[in-house]
C-alpha cells in the first residue's frame, strides 16, 4: 500500500537531510511521487532548496528544474520539447515540423541549447542515450554542431515519463565533461502498488490526433513486483504556419506525421536496499520532411512558374527581346543558352519554394528505436545507489526523397536543370515566346504550382507516383555496461563508477543488382568517475570530483581517412559547493574542466576555412548562484555562468563566389560565453501561483591565429568572422508561467518572449508565444481538457540556414486540441 510519511521521515528515507519549506519552483509538488512513496509538499526539497528525484544524489548544486508527472498530466504535454520549453534559458532550434528529416542534415533536426550552449546531454534514468559515432546531427563538423546527436522528441513517449530533470550548466559532471550546457534527464515511470490505468484521446487542428493507454500495478504475495506498461499513437496532417515577412498563413506541404510508442518497465523490490529494474522502449515514426516552409511572398502561380523555369530551362532572358514582349533565352559568350539551376545566394527564398515539390511527392523519413536497460541495485545508502547495469540501443533511420521538376520531350523526367528542355524551348521559340506560349510550355513540361492540388496530383501520377519505400538506411547501435559503488564514510558520501560503451554506425544500401552493400564505423569508450560529497557542516557541502574518458580510434569498413584516427583521452576535474545561510537562503558555485572530442567527420571533410586539422574542444566553466525565500510565498533565484573555451568549434557561413552556393564551415576558435538567469516564484493564494524569469545569453567568438579563407569565398553578414558566427539565436528570454487551480479546475498560461534576435537572420527582432491549457475533472474517472498553442498565431522562427533565407524555419501557427481522459 502507498504510505504517506511526515516531512522529517520522508527526508530521512530519501536523502538523510533536513527539509525546509519554500515556495515551489517546480509545479504540482503537493502530491509528489518518488519511487513508490508519496511525500508531502514540504518534503520534496532538501535543505538547500533542491528538488529531490531518484537521481538527485548526483547533483551538487546548480540551477535545477524538475517537471513532475502531475504537471505533465495537467498541462497535457505531447512531447519533451513542449514540457521543457518554458524553462528559462532553454532554447530549441526547431525546423518547424515534426519529422526527423534527412539523416545527417542539421537544419532538419531538433537541437536544444541551455544558457546558449548546445553541449547538452540527454539521459534516461541517469544513462546517456547518445551514440558516439552518430552522424544524425550533421555528417561532419562543418555544421559546427555541439549537439549529442539525439532528437529529444524521439527518445520515449510521454506516457512513459515520470519526471524530467533539467540541470542547467555544469552542475552534473558525472554525466560527462562535455555536458557544459546542461543535462536533461528523463526519469521513467515505475508501477505502483494498486492496479490502475488510463485511456487518453484528443483531437484538434490539422487533423491532429493523440491516443494513449497505460496500466500499472504490482504482483506477488508481498506486492514486491511492480509493472508499468504504456502505448501511444500521435499523428497529424500538414502543419500550417504564419509567414514572418508577408503575415500570410501558409501550409507546410508534406509535413504530416505518425508516430507510435510502447514501453514496459518491471521492478522487483527484494528489500529496502536491493532491487531489479528491467525496462524496454519501442518508438517508431514516419514523418514528412519538407525541409523548409515556402516563402509566401513568392508562393503564387506567376512566381512559381518563373522559379521552376529558371531552375530547369534557362537562367536569364534576353533583355532586348524582353523589351519587345518576347521571352527569349539569353546566350553565353559562346552562343549557347544559359542553362537552369540559376538560383543564387541573394534570392534563397525563391529557391526554397522548390522544396514544396518534395512535400507534394510525399518525401518522408522513418525511425525505429528499440532500447532495453537492466539494472540490479545491490545497495542503497543516504539516497545513493550501488548497482550494475547493462543496456542496448538499436536505432534505425531511413528516408525517401522524390521530386520531379519536369518532363523531357522524350518522356523521361528531370529533377534538375535539363539540356533537353532548354534545347526544346530554343527549337520552338528561336526568337522568343509570347506570354501565352511561355505559359503553355510550362504547363506542358514543368511541375505545376503545388497550391493547385488537383494539377499536382495529376502530375505525380503522370511521372510514376510519389515517394516509395527507402532502399538505404542507417543503423545506430550502442551497448554498454556500467558499475557504480556508493558508500558513506563519516561525513563523506563517495560515488565511484566506470562505464564501457561500444558504439557502431552501419550504412546499408540495396544495389541495382539485388545485393546489399554495407559499411560501418565503430568507436569504444571507457569512462570513470569519482565524486566525494563532503558534508563539512550541517550548512555546507563540498564536492570534488574527477572524470576520466578514453575514446578509441575509429574503426570499421568504409571509414575513409578516419580509419585509425580519433584516439584521445583526458582526466578532467570538477569542484562544486553549496552553503545554506539559514532555512531561507543558500548559495552554490562550481567549476568544471571541459573536454569534448571531435567526431569522425572532422577527419574526412575538406575544410576551406582553417589551416591544419580541427582540435578537440577544451575549456573551463564556472557557475555561481543563490536562492532566497523572501517570504513563505515568494522565492528568488539567480544564476550566472561563464564558459571560456581555449578551443571551440564555431560555424562560419560563406558564399562560393564561383557557384553562388552558400555553405557552412567550421573553424577552431576561442569562445567566451556568459549567461544570467533570474527567477521569481510567487504564490498569491491557495489557488493562484506564478513564475517569472529572465535569461540573458551572450557568446563572443574569436577566430584563432592561422585560420585561412579560400579566395573564392565571401563571409556572409560582413567581413568579420567573429561577428558572423554570433547571431543565430535571440539574446534574451523572458517567461511567465501562471497556473490557477480550484478543486477540479486547473488552468495555465505560459508566455515566452524572446528579444535580441538579429534581423539579418530572423524575420523579427522579438517574438511572443502564448500557450494556454484548461483541465477539468468531471468525476473520479473522467477528465476533459483543452489546449491552445501559439494562441496569437505569432510568426516566428527559432533557427536559421543561410541557404534558404529568413523565415525558412517558421514554427507552427495556432493549434488547438480538445481531449478526454478516462481513469480506471
Amino acid at each position: 500500500m502507498k504510505r504517506r510519511y511526515t516531512a522529517a521521515a520522508a527526508m530521512m528515507m530519501v536523502m538523510g537531510l533536513c527539509a525546509s519549506a519554500s515556495a515551489a519552483y517546480d509545479e504540482n509538488l503537493n502530491d509528489y511521487t518518488l519511487d513508490t512513496m508519496v511525500v508531502e509538499a514540504d518534503a520534496v526539497k532538501n535543505k538547500f532548496g533542491d528538488t529531490i528525484t531518484e537521481q538527485s544524489y548526483y547533483r551538487t548544486g546548480g540551477d535545477v528544474k524538475v517537471i513532475t508527472r502531475q504537471e505533465i498530466e495537467k498541462r497535457h504535454y505531447t512531447d519533451v520539447t513542449e514540457a521543457i520549453k518554458r524553462i528559462p534559458g532553454v532554447y530549441f532550434q526547431n525546423p518547424g515540423y515534426r519529422g526527423n528529416g534527412e539523416y545527417g542534415w542539421l537544419p532538419s533536426q531538433n537541437g536544444v541549447s541551455i544558457n546558449g550552449d548546445t553541449r547538452v546531454v540527454f539521459l534516461v534514468d541517469g544513462r546517456r542515450v547518445d551514440n558516439l559515432v552518430s552522424e544524425k546531427f550533421g555528417s561532419n563538423s562543418k555544421s559546427g554542431s555541439k549537439a549529442t546527436g539525439t532528437n529529444i522528441d524521439q527518445i520515449v513517449n510521454m506516457e512513459n515519463v515520470d519526471k524530467i530533470e533539467v540541470i542547467k550548466g555544469p552542475g552534473a559532471a558525472q554525466y560527462g565533461s562535455d555536458a557544459t550546457g546542461g543535462v536533461i534527464n528523463i526519469i521513467t515511470r515505475k508501477g505502483g502498488t494498486e492496479g490502475k490505468g488510463s485511456i487518453d484521446v484528443s483531437t484538434g487542428s490539422w487533423h491532429k490526433h493523440k491516443y494513449s493507454l497505460n496500466y500499472s500495478g504490482s504482483a506477488g504475495s508481498d506486492n514486491s513486483w511492480h509493472y508499468f506498461v504504456s502505448a501511444n499513437r500521435d499523428m497529424s496532417q500538414d502543419t500550417k504556419y504564419k509567414d514572418g515577412i508577408t503575415g500570410a498563413t501558409g501550409e507546410l506541404f508534406g509535413s504530416r506525421w505518425k508516430e507510435d510508442g510502447a514501453n514496459i518497465r518491471v521492478d522487483k523490490d527484494f528489500n529496502d536496499k536491493q532491487n531489479l529494474k528491467i525496462w524496454y522502449n519501442f518508438k517508431e515514426g514516419k514523418d514528412g520532411y519538407p525541409l523548409t516552409v515556402p516563402a509566401m511572398k513568392y508562393m503564387n502561380t506567376k512566381d512559381w512558374n518563373a522559379t521552376v523555369f529558371r531552375q530547369v530551362v534557362g537562367q536569364k532572358w534576353d533583355e532586348a527581346a524582353l523589351a519587345d514582349g518576347k521571352y527569349k533565352l539569353a546566350l553565353k559568350a559562346d552562343g549557347t543558352p544559359m542553362g537552369g539551376a540559376g538560383w543564387s545566394f541573394d534570392e534563397p527564398e525563391k529557391y526554397r519554394n522548390m522544396f514544396a515539390v518534395d512535400g507534394a511527392f510525399g518525401a518522408f523519413s522513418k525511425f525505429k528505436n528499440q532500447d532495453w536497460d537492466i539494472q540490479y541495485t545491490f545497495d542503497k545508502e543516504n539516497g545513493m545507489e550501488s548497482y550494475v547495469r547493462i543496456y542496448d540501443q538499436k536505432h534505425k533511420y531511413s528516408a525517401r526523397d522524390k521530386y520531379v521538376w519536369g518532363i523531357n520531350p522524350d518522356g523521361t523526367t528531370t529533377s534538375s536543370s535539363s539540356t533537353k528542355l532548354t534545347n526544346k524551348y530554343m527549337e520552338l521559340f528561336p526568337n522568343g515566346a509570347t506570354q501565352e506560349q511561355l505559359d503553355k510550355f510550362i504547363a506542358d513540361y514543368l511541375v505545376p504550382f503545388p497550391g493547385n492540388k488537383e494539377a499536382m496530383k495529376e502530375f505525380i501520377n503522370k511521372v510514376g507516383g510519389g515517394a516509395t519505400e527507402p532502399t538505404s538506411w542507417r543503423e545506430e547501435n550502442n551497448r554498454g555496461i556500467q558499475f557504480q559503488y556508493a558508500k558513506t564514510f563519516g561525513i563523506n558520501d563517495v560515488i565511484a563508477s566506470v562505464s564501457y560503451d561500444k558504439a557502431k554506425n552501419l550504412s546499408k544500401r540495396w544495389q541495382n543488382d539485388g545485393t546489399l552493400k554495407t559499411s560501418s564505423v565503430e568507436r569504444k569508450t571507457t569512462t570513470a568517475y569519482m565524486q566525494d560529497k563532503i558534508h563539512v557542516s550541517d550548512k555546507w557541502d563540498l564536492t570534488p570530483s574527477l572524470r576520466y574518458a578514453h575514446y578509441s580510434s575509429f574503426t570499421g569498413s568504409g571509414t575513409g581517412s578516419a580509419e585509425g584516427k580519433g584516439s584521445t583521452h583526458l582526466l578532467t576535474p570538477a569542484l562544486q559547493t553549496q552553503y545554506m545561510f539559514d532555512d531561507t537562503a543558500s548559495v552554490y558555485a562550481s567549476w568544471v574542466k571541459i573536454f569534448r572530442p571531435l567526431r569522425r567527420g572532422d577527419y574526412t571533410s575538406t575544410d576551406q576555412i582553417t589551416s591544419g586539422n580541427l582540435e578537440d574542444e577544451k575549456g573551463d566553466a564556472w557557475t555561481i548562484g543563490a536562492r532566497k525565500d523572501l517570504s513563505d510565498k515568494t522565492t528568488v533565484g539567480v544564476n550566472y555562468d561563464i564558459t571560456r573555451m581555449s578551443n571551440a568549434i564555431a560555424t562560419l557561413g560563406v558564399v562560393d563566389l564561383n557557384t553562388g552556393d552558400t555553405k557552412s564551415y567550421a573553424l577552431n576558435a576561442k569562445e567566451d560565453k556568459k549567461a544570467f538567469n533570474l527567477t521569481i516564484d510567487h504564490t498569491f493564494d491557495e489557488h493562484l501561483s506564478a513564475n517569472f524569469a529572465y535569461s540573458h545569453m551572450n557568446n563572443e567568438w574569436k577566430a584563432k591565429n592561422g585560420w585561412v579563407l579560400a579566395p573564392n569565398y565571401l563571409i556572409l553578414a560582413g567581413n568579420d568572422p567573429n561577428v558572423a558566427i554570433n547571431r543565430l539565436r535571440p539574446a534574451n528570454h523572458y517567461s511567465m508561467n501562471i497556473s490557477y487551480e480550484n478543486r477540479d479546475l486547473y488552468t495555465g498560461l505560459l508566455a515566452n518572449y524572446y528579444t535580441g534576435a538579429d534581423e539579418a537572420f530572423f524575420t523579427d527582432k522579438q517574438f511572443l508565444v502564448l500557450d494556454f491549457n484548461i483541465n477539468y475533472k468531471i468525476n473520479k474517472d473522467w477528465t476533459v481538457y483543452g489546449l491552445v498553442s501559439n494562441l496569437t498565431n505569432e510568426a516566428y522562427e527559432t533557427s536559421y540556414n543561410s541557404s534558404y533565407g529568413r523565415g525558412a524555419a517558421a514554427m507552427p501557427g495556432r493549434c488547438w486540441m480538445i481531449g478526454a481522459k478516462y481513469s480506471f
